[in-house]
């Protein structure tokens, strides 16, 4: 039995630019972690090889330490293969880290754009693959004829592509039909950083392993690798594939509805309750969104709820609540309460939502404003 760990989207040494500096750094640093606790996942569990489809790299950010670390990481584990295609986002050109580095024997890049076959006897495996190697955009697909492998090996196709045509020619867009004409065993995918179900495309398996942690709200969820336990005998090929998680945070976001909730604190205690009831941790960066409808003559400040009250490592608030109020009472209102209320209204029944939601926080302030005393922080 083969065991082979694919990963890709990694992306060391992002930005952060959702941070502060001292969170970003955190966030960096966790990056680099998540991929050291990949290495030693691979030494524990004896694998054979690790297939890195892409993207392990953000080129235009990565550090001489962090070219260091994952050397030195590699190194480490010195009877284990590490295969990498390099991506759209780290291309092996001279800006890249791939022409500049000196990598340990044990690693095998893809620097051609063209299909090509690493094989490795040892643990009787041909890998098939193509990398990025003139910038972001590749736009023809290597696979152009179906690949005479060898069928008494496990044949395997690392590839940074794109089979949901969504890329516009970022990345190479390929069908099932060519994975079914790879002739491969199985096809280890990067790009999407959602990750995939394993699935088939004629005798070919295939999946997107997702990104190994995330790295937005357009990453929300768990993240991770597939572990792959591979056997072939008599040219039958007989897979295992399971999901490992390896993130050390996640992105989430809901929507909560905090409808008449009277106090700051209520709606605290409502966004925990959420968080419990969703196993959502201190791991965690939240983005919550707030609708319904709350008293608009209280200043709740929900815009200014921490994430250490609530027990998350990043909080985003984003309030679209809309004043609690009656709109026959205040139309006929003499006060000056009335007259603000009137003078917001067609904006307070736009179909513009960003001009409700300012006719709402407007309305809101002016009367917690002309109501004195029930201006209240919780």
């Amino acid at each position: 039995m083969v065991k082979i760990i694919h990963t890709a989207d990694i992306h060391l040494d992002s930005p952060f630019s959702l941070f502060d500096a001292q969170k970003a750094q955190a966030r960096k640093n966790e990056l680099r972690g998540v991929f050291s606790s990949l290495i030693m996942y691979a030494k524990t569990e004896e694998a054979d090889m690790v297939l890195i489809a892409g993207d392990l790299f953000d080129s235009e950010y990565v550090t001489k330490e962090t070219m260091e670390i994952i050397t030195s990481q590699c190194a480490s584990y010195p009877s284990c293969k590490f295969v990498i295609a390099p991506g759209n986002h780290d291309p092996a050109d001279e800006r890249g880290p791939y022409l500049k580095t000196l990598f340990p024997e044990n690693v095998y890049i893809f620097d051609k754009e063209q299909l090509t076959k690493k094989s490795f006897d040892d643990i009787g495996v041909d890998v098939y693959g193509w990398g990025y190697e003139g910038g972001r955009d590749m736009y023809e697909n290597p696979i152009v004829n179906r690949i005479p492998v060898d069928p008494n090996k496990i044949n395997i196709l690392l590839a940074h592509a794109d089979i949901t045509g969504k890329s516009n020619g970022t990345c190479p867009a390929i069908t099932t039909s060519d994975i079914d004409l790879s002739n491969c065993d199985y096809a280890a995918l990067g790009h999407i950083h959602a990750g995939t179900e394993v699935k088939k495309a004629g005798k070919t398996y295939y999946a997107y392993s997702g990104c190994l942690e995330g790295r937005s709200f357009d990453e929300c969820g768990m993240k991770g690798a597939i572990v792959c336990n591979f056997e072939k005998e008599n040219g039958e090929f007989k897979p295992e594939f399971v999901y490992k998680r390896f993130c050390r945070r996640r992105y989430e976001k809901f929507d909560l509805d905090v409808t008449a909730t009277e106090s700051r604190t209520d709606v605290i205690s409502k966004i925990k309750s959420e968080l419990a009831s969703r196993s959502i941790g201190k791991d965690t960066m939240l983005r919550v969104t707030l609708t319904g409808a709350v008293s608009p003559e209280r200043d709740l400040h929900l815009d200014r709820i921490s994430s250490d009250e609530v027990g998350v490592f990043y909080l985003e608030i984003k309030d679209k609540t809309l004043p609690l109020y009656s709109y026959e009472e205040l139309k006929n209102d003499l006060s000056v309460k009335g007259a603000l209320f009137r003078e917001l209204l067609p904006l307070l029944e736009s179909d513009d939502e960003t001009e409700r939601e300012t006719a709402a926080q407007a309305l809101r302030y002016g009367l917690a404003a002309l109501s004195g005393s029930d201006i209240v922080d919780f």
